[in-house]
């Protein structure tokens, strides 16, 4: 706190929005791609973003099972170690991001645990954030409009690599949304971005008859505590009903959420997502520049329709 209040007025006046993708999001390295395109649609507006990053799916149990085989059984893993290696699965994607962004033309920079001293406390597998150098990425976004940060790790006080749970990334991304309101940068808002496009009152593809399942346009944390915690981990709810911080739930490339704070309970009509129409794209040259967007094309079947290509 100390240092957030010696942060530029320039820093504190940022308008910036919390983006975190999880690996619901980021499935594989094609993911990547689509993450860059909703980051810059944020850019675009003039937000500074900070984009907080899980492990690409699959990654963390890929992981876990290759520490558990090193070991005589899961109880004698070396907690510090497991941790770890753990952590390079967000990394890992920090750095991908990272560099899909600069390959891009958007300016960013990849921030870790250490370089912003998101210090916690608990165990080393199970920590909560306690603290954080807000200055650090206020003054970064001065410089540029994205910072990456990997979500699910911290320091302690003695410098090990800690893990914070399960739903840790979600909780990193409200904690350095919260801190950063704290410093002073009040036109800051959080969007949890998942592969849904909002909360509904139950999981729609569980559903076998009755109505569809509506989506909340708004609800009280309350609300969303009250759901199986399957889109959000109730500890990261919890966490921002505390600090009185609303957020929002939403899929990538729509403004379509969930908005999410001391508010009243809202429901949609019960007739699903609101279609979206694919754009019909005709490329003419397809060498190094129109491969490219070829390869961008694709990579979005759900918004573009490439209809031919000429060369």
């Amino acid at each position: 706190g100390e240092c957030l209040n010696n942060a530029p007025a320039e820093s504190r006046d940022l308008p910036v929005v919390v983006l975190k993708f999880g690996g619901s999001v980021l499935r594989n390295e094609a993911d990547v791609a689509r993450v860059v395109h909703e980051v810059y649609r944020w850019v675009r507006r003039g937000k500074r973003v900070v984009a907080v990053v899980s492990a690409l799916e699959g990654t963390t149990d890929a992981l876990i099972a290759q520490a558990r085989a090193c070991a005589d059984s899961p109880d004698s893993l070396h907690a510090g170690a497991y941790a770890s290696l753990l952590a390079t699965g967000e990394q890992t994607s920090a750095a991908l991001l990272g560099l899909a962004l600069d390959r891009a033309g958007v300016p960013v920079e990849v921030l870790d645990a250490a370089s912003v001293s998101l210090r916690t406390s608990g165990t080393v597998v199970d920590g909560f954030p306690e603290s954080i150098d807000a200055h650090r990425i206020l003054a970064t976004l001065n410089h540029v409009p994205v910072v990456v940060l990997p979500g699910f790790i911290g320091r302690d006080a003695e410098e090990r690599t800690t893990l914070l749970g399960r739903g840790g990334s979600d909780l990193t991304a409200l904690f350095v949304a919260e801190r950063l309101i704290a410093a002073g940068a009040r036109e800051t808002r959080c969007r949890l971005v998942k592969d849904v496009d909002g909360l509904y009152e139950f999981d729609p593809a569980q559903q076998t008859d009755g109505p569809p399942a509506r989506r909340f346009a708004a609800a009280h944390w309350n609300d969303a505590l009250a759901l199986d915690g399957g889109i959000v981990q109730h500890k990261a709810v919890r966490y921002a009903r505390d600090k009185g911080l609303a957020f929002e739930v939403g899929a990538a490339l729509t403004d379509r959420a969930t908005r999410v704070g001391d508010l009243q309970a809202a429901l949609d009509r019960a007739d699903g997502p609101s279609p979206v129409s694919r754009t019909r794209v005709v490329l003419l040259g397809c060498g190094t520049v129109g491969l490219g967007v070829y390869k961008r094309l694709i990579a979005l079947p759900d918004l573009f329709e490439l209809v031919a290509v000429a060369v």
